[in-house]
């Protein structure tokens, strides 16, 4: 589940900002993935702080986490955990590290074949292929000024490991604020973001963690 949440929402993060001035569209959910794959060439950086809020079954109440990431195209990102607990969670097209600090206990995760299934299934897919692979809804809410974005797995596959994928995108900045995966059986990741920015100079030190990959 944590490999899942991770490497779908730095996916997500890929194509989080469309452009300002969008060309007029024809269908609807055509056009929102066209203005995302074309703004995926020119945003080579994401700043934001983050909320991250696991529900389990086996958790009495939720577990929410706060923090800051940054990323950089092709994919890098690095979370920062500032509480409950600090830790640093990180990945790029092949590995995942978690690390707490001192460096008392570090995760290394070879995560290839996660990120070739994302990539199948999300980053890569067009809407045909999107439409064949899930139940899509595409919906714009002007009080809550976002559009949501639904997909329900149609294949077995998929199904078995996700039950629901949303995300809810400013309708104004056209940037990803929040998503949330629903998993078999009740338990949901959500990540929501703040202070979004793009482009923006990154210190290349932000990414040594991924660099002293064990």
């Amino acid at each position: 589940m944590k490999i899942a949440f991770t490497t779908i929402a730095a996916a997500m993060l890929g194509i989080a900002s469309l452009p300002v001035a969008p060309p007029q569209p024809t269908d609807p959910l055509d056009d929102l993935f066209a203005r995302g794959r074309a703004a995926q060439a020119s945003t080579k950086t994401i700043t934001a702080a983050f909320t991250d809020t696991s529900v389990s079954r086996l958790l009495r109440d939720p577990l929410v986490a706060t923090g800051t990431l940054v990323a950089t195209m092709p994919i890098r990102v690095v979370m920062n955990y500032t509480t409950p607990t600090v830790k640093t969670v990180a990945l790029d097209d092949k590995h995942l590290v978690i690390a707490w600090p001192s460096g008392r206990n570090r995760e290394d995760l070879d995560i290839s074949d996660v990120q070739r299934r994302v990539n199948k299934y999300f980053t890569d897919a067009s809407p045909k292929q999107l439409r064949e692979l899930f139940t899509i809804t595409l919906s714009s809410s002007a009080k809550d000024n976002v559009y949501s974005l639904e997909m329900a797995p149609r294949r077995k596959q998929i199904a078995e490991g996700l039950d629901r994928l949303r995300i809810w995108i400013d309708r104004d900045r056209l940037l990803m604020q929040k998503m949330t995966l629903e998993f078999p059986g009740g338990d949901s990741k959500t990540l929501e973001l703040r202070d979004v920015r793009t482009n923006v100079p990154v210190d290349e030190g932000a990414f040594a963690i991924l660099a002293a990959k064990r």
